[in-house]
């Protein structure tokens, strides 16, 4: 008897990831990425640009593209000194953040992360020597000091950053808190805790450098059904499911639509 499979709704591209792409795809010629446009490789690889890890690697006169983690302010002065034409495909709700540090560069902000060298954390420390960054881990290492504020990377796990805010503002009365998750990351997350009660296992589709679905995959986890994460079919083991009648799946906002409907087939044949 075949498996039933259900698909979380929503699930795969948000839309500054459908953004970037668009904008990579219809870049000019002689147009360079600076890092991954997004983390994923199946989108990477779909791509017909060079992807550089400096500036330095770029010829003079060039075009740029800011991918969707966005960069640091040094990135963007580099680039215009070496005379190279900038699309900035960063997405707009870490934009907001970028912005959001600079208006408050008089307060001593704390910056709550999933990594440190995420990339988009990289960029937002980069905007003032006023922020401080934090991992979920290390929540109780944090000391909030007099005008203080609290923000978070856009891409954080809804349910256990909730908690860590819970537990800072009872510790904390007087600190003020900005939450940045991004809509479509709560949504996501949303939709898997909603699909764990229709099915006996969980698999999440998603880049292991993904932050988004690491943080999906979390999600999953934390419903007590059995969970598994993947980049693509040939992951997949079959003894994950012996036990399993009815599968759910879901994928990151970085992950193709392609790849889920693969996952799709080959699930609903076993």
């Amino acid at each position: 008897m075949s498996k039933k499979v259900i698909i979380a709704n929503p699930h795969g591209f948000c839309g500054g990831v459908k953004r970037a792409i668009t904008i990579a795809k219809n870049a000019p010629p002689n147009t360079y990425l600076l890092g991954d446009i997004v983390h994923n490789d199946h989108v990477i690889k779909s791509l017909k640009l060079k992807t550089v890890h400096s500036i330095k690697e770029i010829p003079c006169g060039s075009t740029l593209i800011i991918r969707a983690h966005g960069a640091s302010p040094k990135t963007y002065q580099t680039a215009i000194q070496k005379k190279l034409k900038i699309i900035d495909a960063t997405c707009p709700l870490v934009l907001q953040v970028h912005e959001f540090v600079r208006k408050n560069k008089h307060k001593n902000i704390i910056y709550l992360v999933s990594d440190k060298k995420h990339d988009e954390a990289i960029g937002v420390l980069a905007q003032g020597k006023n922020v401080q960054a934090y991992t979920l881990a290390e929540y109780q290492k944090i000391k909030v000091k007099p005008n203080s504020i609290l923000i978070t990377q856009t891409t954080l796990s809804v349910e256990e950053t909730q908690k860590i805010l819970d537990f800072l503002k009872k510790k904390y009365p007087g600190l003020e808190i900005f939450p940045h998750i991004c809509p479509a990351t709560t949504d996501r997350q949303q939709a898997v805790i909603d699909l764990s009660k229709k099915c006996d296992c969980i698999v999440i589709i998603g880049s292991p450098n993904s932050s988004n679905s690491l943080r999906l995959h979390e999600t999953a986890i934390s419903t007590g059904k059995p969970s598994f994460i993947i980049d693509n079919i040939s992951e997949i083991k079959k003894e994950w499911f012996k036990s399993c009648q009815t599968i759910g799946i879901s994928s990151g906002a970085s992950t193709p639509e392609n790849i889920l409907e693969k996952v799709y087939n080959y699930l609903t044949a076993l």
